[in-house]
């Protein structure tokens, strides 16, 4: 989330951030449906990232809905016990959210701290079980940083890539976990260190033999906005770079108040889906990682007007989105529902307490894009298993 709104809240813990419209369907989906007959059988029974497809199991195009929910240290929330309302939902995604790093000064072990560290990979394995074991996947993502002073940190990138390493060992046999490598990587640090970083912690799951899908933010806090004096545009500029060649790239966007001016005036529509054609020109796939807004803070509006940008556009590219948040922690109030929890619906048919917010996502979950049977050549997600 970007920064003056959430940063201040999730530094004081060691961590950084972080019914609508009725959304058409893709023009592509006739196109699609008719071809299902010559669709490709998908070899594996795996996700694939072709281009700008994300390929699930059964060999369609997948769509990815979904929401942020809490993971490991920090808020230990009940996340585990929650996959039954995620489907009630129509989620197909979530993204869980903790801290890779110990943070000693709040009685945190991140994963890289030995033996105190168990507790959270039990943790973590108890979400992954819930929500794969019902075709939900898991992006496990890391919200803490690996720079000191605006530098890569040489200690805290090994304790990364080494927390990596061992999820990927641990998971490359489920399909349905992802790694999101770390959160809104870039604000101001030099994008070689973007590149290099990235390259690393890539590496690190490959390394295991893991081909579980790579998600990769955008830059000045991932919402890759180039207008505030910070390098933007980091996707469709070095994701060619990043991808090429690669197995399972994916790459995420996080949308909110960069995309409107102050007070929700002159929502950045046409910027915003030029960015998207821009990514999707480079044979790159996309989705929204992070979107919404809450109701207490000044910059509602703002908030609001861009972050309704991607729900208005999104889709209709094929652009999937995640929510932020569906169980907010202390004063962030992204709320799903008005008690905040996207568990407490009070009508599983017909809610009556959702948010505004809430309602995009709900009308969004029940009503995905239907992309279609994927035709293409499995061999072009650079996949081994694919050939």
């Amino acid at each position: 989330m970007f920064r003056p709104l959430k940063w201040s809240l999730l530094l004081a813990c060691g961590l950084t951030a972080c019914g609508g419209p009725e959304m058409d369907t893709p023009e592509l989906e006739v196109a699609d449906v008719a071809q299902a007959a010559t669709a490709t059988p998908n070899p594996t029974g795996r996700f694939y990232i072709v281009g700008k497809d994300i390929v699930d199991p059964s060999g369609n195009k997948f769509y990815p809905v979904g929401a942020n929910l809490d993971g490991w240290d920090f808020f230990q929330r009940d996340t585990e016990n929650r996959a039954d309302a995620a489907v009630k939902w129509g989620w197909n995604l979530v993204r869980i959210n903790g801290a890779q790093l110990a943070h000693p000064e709040y009685s945190t072990f991140g994963l890289v701290s030995g033996d105190t560290s168990k507790p959270n990979f039990d943790k973590i394995d108890r979400i992954v079980q819930a929500f794969t074991a019902k075709k939900i996947v898991v992006m496990l993502e890391f919200h803490d940083k690996v720079w000191s002073g605006g530098k890569t940190d040489a200690t805290k990138l090994a304790q990364t890539r080494d927390a990596w390493a061992a999820l990927a060992q641990k998971y490359k046999n489920n399909t349905y976990v992802w790694f999101n490598l770390l959160n809104e990587p870039l604000w101001g640090e030099a994008v070689t260190d973007y590149l290099s970083v990235l390259g690393t912690l890539r590496a690190a799951v490959r390394n295991t033999g893991a081909e579980n899908v790579v998600v990769i933010d955008g830059g000045v806090a991932g919402q890759e906005w180039n207008r505030w004096g910070v390098p933007g545009n980091l996707i469709p500029t070095y994701g060619p770079q990043l991808s090429d060649g690669k197995c399972n790239t994916l790459f995420s966007i996080h949308v909110y108040n960069a995309w409107a001016e102050a007070g929700g005036s002159s929502p950045h529509t046409a910027e915003f889906v030029a960015y998207v054609k821009s990514v999707q020109s480079r044979n790159l796939a996309l989705i929204v990682g992070e979107t919404g807004w809450n109701k207490t803070d000044a910059d509602v509006p703002r908030l609001k007007a861009g972050s309704m940008v991607a729900f208005n556009n999104a889709p209709t590219y094929g652009v999937g989105i995640v929510a932020w948040h569906g169980n907010p922690n202390w004063d962030d109030t992204f709320f799903l529902t008005t008690s905040g929890q996207f568990h407490a619906v009070d009508n599983w048919t017909t809610p009556t307490n959702l948010t505004d917010f809430g309602k995009a996502l709900w009308n969004l979950s029940k009503k995905k894009p239907a992309l279609g049977a994927f035709t293409g050549d499995y061999r072009n997600s650079h996949c081994g298993s694919a050939n």
